[in-house]
């Protein structure tokens, strides 16, 4: 009894730390954010220092993601509270969205069902594989990056509570 208990324990430790190395997002509070230039489904090409100067959401999501979807109308919510909001180090927030697909059309559908009314979006056809999900660690969706104005990893994976709280101190500090 006394081994199997160890090899329990032992299984359960190692699957623990399996987890969480392999979900651990790969970049920290502090760290510059990759810098990545692509193009939006508008065809427009978009980078990371488009946005210097303002805290920057970057959704890393997927239609075919049930829980990135009833994260959606949540993430909806948000944008429109803190979207007009001036805080103190940085001049607003924008959302960025990048639909992991291997489907255009699909990601396009999801945009508009799920009403996602800010205006960058990016779908990246390679799901996982893709040049920008590959620069910023990505393992498995949903996942998010908060980057701050001055170009750093202000918020690394954060749900949406998290998210919120950190905004909301934010404006506070106004």
């Amino acid at each position: 009894m006394k081994k199997f208990l160890i090899s329990f324990a032992l299984t359960g430790l190692l699957a623990f730390l399996v987890h969480y190395f392999y979900f651990k997002p790969m970049l920290v509070l502090g760290q510059p954010a990759p810098v990545f230039s692509t193009t939006d489904i508008h065809q427009q090409p978009l980078s990371l220092g488009d946005f210097r100067g303002k805290y920057l959401l970057i959704d890393f999501w997927g239609s075919w993601c049930g829980p990135c979807r009833r994260e959606n109308p949540i993430l909806v919510m948000m944008y429109e509270k803190y979207r007009d909001v001036k805080f103190k180090q940085a001049d607003g927030i924008a959302f960025l969205s990048i639909a992991l697909e291997s489907d255009v059309e699909q990601g396009l559908r999801a945009i508009a069902d799920d009403r996602l009314i800010w205006p960058h979006h990016v779908i990246e056809t390679n799901q996982l594989q893709s040049p920008v999900a590959r620069l910023f660690g990505i393992r498995s969706i949903p996942a998010k990056y908060l980057v701050g104005p001055d170009g750093r990893i202000a918020l690394s994976d954060p749900n949406i509570s998290e998210l919120d709280a950190f905004l909301a101190y934010q404006k506070l500090k106004n």
